[in-house]
């Protein structure tokens, strides 16, 4: 990669849940780090936050690899291409994984490999871990005929839900009004709203009581992310202990 890409630093990126935000991977930023062969697309950041949420596409090139860390905050991996691996496993595309606050790894990847990443959004020491493969789980029907969906993550005590959609050709949907923040990245086809068209790569996050006109012409896949407004989506344990070789990705997460 050439040298002259930006580096990354922790700053303020779509850091506002009340203000509608989209971004198409033609406009993302990609950013150096300072681990070999990582490179960081930031879609939402606040360095203003203790132990602020980062949202982001993680690319390993062929060799790329972090040292030893934990994660305060825990995380959530949505495995786009290539194979992901930690001590745990071999992670190959449709892998989704929600790590909490206390577990450690190494991550790597031989081949190179794409992620789509949430950190410091999963916090609380009763979160579970959860290992599945998005293509593995069966499709489920939903209020919507032509909306299909695999539920991914929902838990007693916690407000977040995470599911992957499949919208048929030809689905609209008519002034549709969130009541909580939804997020939207899109694995497969195009979403689109009033607002434009977005590809495959696309992230897009929708406040609550804010009127859309959501559709797939061709039909589309997307990851959905809801919670609410006051959801403190950066709890840390108080008991949070970062591994003895540990790494700070960019002066403020891990």
């Amino acid at each position: 990669m050439i040298s002259s890409q930006p580096k990354w630093n922790s700053r303020q990126v779509h850091n506002h849940l009340l203000k509608r935000y989209s971004v198409r991977p033609e406009a993302l930023t990609w950013y150096q780090t300072d681990f070999t062969g990582i490179w960081f697309g930031c879609f939402e950041s606040d360095d203003l936050v203790q132990d602020h949420p980062v949202t982001m596409l993680t690319r390993f090139d062929p060799g790329g690899f972090f040292p030893l860390h934990g994660h305060p905050g825990g995380e959530e991996i949505l495995v786009l291409q290539g194979n992901f691996t930690d001590e745990t496993g071999v992670y190959p595309p449709g892998s989704y994984m929600l790590n909490p606050e206390k577990f450690n790894h190494r991550p790597y990847s031989q081949e190179g490999c794409l992620t789509f990443v949430k950190l410091r959004q999963h916090g609380g020491e009763s979160r579970q871990q959860i290992k599945t493969n998005i293509y593995s789980l069966p499709w489920q029907p939903s209020i919507i005929p032509t909306i299909e969906v695999k539920p991914l993550y929902q838990q007693a005590g916690f407000s977040e839900k995470v599911s992957i959609e499949r919208w048929h050709p030809g689905t609209v949907l008519s002034l549709v009004v969130e009541s909580e923040v939804k997020e939207i990245f899109v694995l497969e086809g195009t979403w689109s709203d009033e607002l434009g068209d977005y590809p495959a790569g696309s992230w897009l996050r929708y406040p609550p009581n804010c009127p859309y006109t959501p559709s797939s012409i061709e039909g589309c896949t997307v990851y959905v992310k809801t919670y609410p407004t006051d959801t403190t989506r950066f709890i840390v344990g108080a008991d949070f202990q970062h591994p003895l070789q540990n790494c700070r990705l960019g002066g403020g997460f891990a």
